[in-house]
């Protein structure tokens, strides 16, 4: 066992997802409806990969049956009320310990009794792969899920990388006391500066892997990226709406007005669904999903909701409405600073 490490409250949140999931035995949809029968999926059985090796998870009645990986034979029964007090423990202690990290020793008892021996998974877009029964369709479907949790920091959807560097020209030639002065500014002061002088910032380089992938999105998806990051940085407003609103304003792409907002929305949705359901900026990616099930998210209090990707529209919008622009650590990603007639720009995307 791994135990006797400290966890940061978003990695003992999936064992809580995990534990908390086998526990209700069905996880509450995230969607909006007026049909109370269909805010639940029933779950048939949990699997989580850590270590490459598959750790199967099955409901049976009032227990939760763990198998062996290869066989597929019951080798223990864990009651769910048990699970049930584990899941309220953990919970409890998610929210009350301090420090970044800490351990929580009362987990070791849970974990043997799953036979796991790792807290969190095995690191890409799919923390859990969940079998449920889904009322609107009334068959099963098993998809991955990633985790998603706000009881720690606000946590991201597409993180900081030297790929997600964009690299934009400036119009009109700066002098060396200009761009001096300039550079003692923060990078979002530096280009509403640049601006309001009457420059403007050309994207001319971006990751070619990066660009790959985008444009298995869209054709003008590297572009549209690289003036959704200049949006960010024109304003002091970090929310998707904001960005929207300057996109619409400063229309970068040349769409006609009658219909302008309407084509960013969509193209900016398609990018957050993809990079939500497995786009990576360095990893080759073909256009498939790999969390294709959509997102766990647990929420401050500790609920646990589902937004599945069956729901398209529903789990657009949600990202949409709760993804927002972030900048990391301007010295570690080296940007934010005039070199000549070039700036660096870096992002990510954080929920908010």
């Amino acid at each position: 066992m791994t135990l006797s490490e400290k966890k940061n409250r978003g990695e003992w949140s999936e064992l809580y997802a995990l534990v908390h999931i086998l526990a209700e035995g069905k996880i509450q949809s995230g969607a909006t409806t007026d049909d109370r029968e269909l805010l639940d999926f029933q779950v048939v059985s949990v699997s989580r990969k850590i270590d490459r090796v598959n750790h199967v998870f099955q409901i049976a009645g009032y227990n939760v049956e763990v198998l062996d990986t290869s066989s597929e034979n019951v080798i223990d029964v864990v009651p769910r009320s048990e699970l049930l007090k584990q899941s309220e423990l953990l919970l409890s202690k998610i929210k009350t310990e301090s420090g970044r990290s800490f351990l929580i020793p009362e987990a070791t008892s849970i974990m043997t009794s799953l036979g796991i021996d790792k807290v969190s998974g095995h690191g890409d877009k799919t923390d859990l792969t969940i079998k449920i029964y889904d009322p609107r369709i009334k068959q099963e479907t098993e998809q991955g899920f990633s985790i998603k949790s706000f009881m720690g920091s606000k946590p991201t959807l597409l993180n900081a990388s030297g790929a997600t560097n964009i690299e934009y020209t400036i119009t009109e030639q700066l002098s060396e006391i200009e761009i001096k002065e300039l550079n003692k500014l923060g990078p979002v002061e530096i280009v509403t500066s640049l601006y309001e002088t009457g420059h403007r910032l050309i994207p001319t380089k971006i990751d070619k892997r990066f660009v790959e992938n985008l444009k298995m999105i869209d054709s003008e998806m590297d572009m549209l990226l690289a003036h959704i990051v200049l949006a960010y940085f024109q304003g002091s407003r970090r929310a998707m709406k904001d960005v929207l609103k300057i996109l619409i304003n400063t229309n970068p792409l040349n769409y006609s007005k009658t219909n302008s907002e309407i084509r960013y929305t969509h193209k900016i949705k398609d990018l957050l669904e993809a990079v939500a359901l497995g786009m990576r900026p360095t990893i080759p990616w073909a256009g498939n999903a790999d969390a294709n099930g959509g997102h766990v998210i647990i929420t401050s209090t500790g609920e646990v909701l589902c937004h599945h990707a069956l729901d398209k529209e529903t789990l657009r919008n949600y990202l949409f409405e709760n993804l927002a622009m972030d900048r990391p650590s301007r010295k570690r990603y080296k940007f934010g600073r005039i070199s000549g007639d070039k700036i660096i720009l870096n992002f990510q995307i954080r929920f908010k």
